[in-house]
């Protein structure tokens, strides 16, 4: 190694080493209204601005926002995206919530803004919220490499790829419809399931049903249910998900 390339990794270790914060500025064409919506999920409000350049900061423990105003920025087309990543990807989803339904009454799935609920992908789990300026952040917590993605996986090897491909579609993609088209190619085999295999797979039908704004068939679901009520650990995590699903908003 020459002594050119130990002075260049000694002063890019020291750049990067100096750098301990990334704070994302983000479009709106409503400073007000973005600072409230803020508010609501339990930010703080460190600094706004409303002319002559309409400017606001606003930050949740170690998470810092800015955002400016441009009344040209069109929400449905704002392609906007940033990743937050955090310690507890359910608490922060709690505490939204919670901070919505409290000062709004409801929890938008749909529009702009809205939030989606918290599902298992691939590297991480998380849920999506598009504000009223249609940035969307990402917020999740990662999760180790050999973690078991429990409503993601099958252990039917044969089924296994086709049902992770319709899992993502549905809560990665976030497209229900096509989700939808693909479901009757696992449903066909689903006899051919375990039961916790076929629960997973009826679990995933049953959101796409209300995603979809359909009527909600869980007959069979539940009686696999009631059937593992004290089956362990695994059935108690499939039980939560199905009244999870029931009681969605």
């Amino acid at each position: 190694m020459t002594q050119t390339q130990n002075v260049g990794e000694v002063t890019e270790s020291i750049l990067f080493h100096s750098m301990d914060k990334v704070i994302p500025i983000l479009p709106c064409p409503d400073i007000k209204g973005q600072v409230v919506f803020y508010q609501q999920l339990g930010f703080e409000l460190l600094e706004v601005y409303t002319s002559p350049n309409p400017y606001a900061a606003i930050q949740s423990g170690s998470i810092e926002l800015h955002f400016y105003g441009n009344k040209r920025m069109i929400p449905t087309q704002n392609p906007t995206m940033c990743f937050l990543k955090v310690e507890d990807v359910d608490a922060v989803y709690h505490a939204f919530t919670s901070g919505l339904k409290k000062h709004t009454g409801k929890i938008l799935r749909s529009g702009i803004p809205r939030i989606s609920k918290v599902r298992d992908l691939s590297n991480d789990r998380r849920f999506t919220l598009t504000d009223t300026g249609g940035n969307t952040l990402f917020i999740g917590t990662p999760v180790k490499a050999d973690t078991s993605h429990f409503f993601r996986t099958l252990q039917q090897e044969e089924f296994a790829k086709k049902f992770t491909v319709l899992y993502d579609l549905l809560y990665s993609k976030e497209d229900p419809s096509m989700a939808a088209s693909m479901l009757p190619k696992l449903v066909v085999a689903k006899d051919l399931l375990a039961d916790l295999d076929r629960a997973k797979l009826l679990l995933v039908a049953l959101d796409i049903q209300r995603q979809l704004g359909q009527l909600m068939d869980d007959r069979e679901l539940k009686t696999l249910v009631d059937i593992h009520l004290e089956s362990g650990d695994e059935w108690t995590k499939v039980k939560k998900r199905y009244f999870a699903i029931l009681e969605e908003e």
